[in-house]
């Protein structure tokens, strides 16, 4: 994406979506993905305040950075094979996508179903890369302009 309006970074690994029949108990995984919701909603307002919500064709362009487990490897090549291996783990990059657009519709845009286009990656973060503890996802979006 060129222009985005808004880009953003979220500290704090991505968590994938995940349903609750509201029957028993929360499961651990919904309530780590509604905090990581919070963190993206918290991050957002700490940049841009509230804003108007977009309202046209949205373009959402996220990464997703997943932290490196101290059991990996530590010389460079082991960890780059050790990364290639485990990245295609799930859960898969769209469950974390679709998280990510819930926690901004009706924060940044009026509805997810708005997002028409955008490119998301799953990869672990890696030296030369902003650190986070545990992770981070990197959150540009933007609106599709008349040519």
């Amino acid at each position: 994406m060129n222009n985005p309006r808004y880009s953003f970074v979220v500290p704090g690994e991505p968590r994938p979506w995940t349903s609750w029949p509201k029957r028993g108990p929360m499961p651990t995984g919904f309530a780590n993905m509604q905090r990581w919701q919070h963190d993206i909603q918290v991050a957002f307002l700490l940049k841009y305040r509230a804003q108007p919500l977009l309202s046209g064709l949205i373009v959402l362009d996220v990464e997703f950075y997943l932290g490196i487990p101290a059991s990996a490897p530590k010389g460079k090549e082991a960890l780059q094979r050790w990364m290639a291996k485990h990245i295609k783990t799930k859960p898969d990059r769209t469950n974390y996508l679709k998280a990510a657009e819930d926690a901004l519709s009706g924060l940044v845009f009026v509805d997810d179903s708005y997002v028409v286009k955008g490119s998301e990656i799953k990869w672990y973060s890696r030296p030369g890369q902003p650190h986070y503890p545990g992770g981070y996802s990197v959150f540009r979006v933007g609106e599709i302009t008349a040519q």
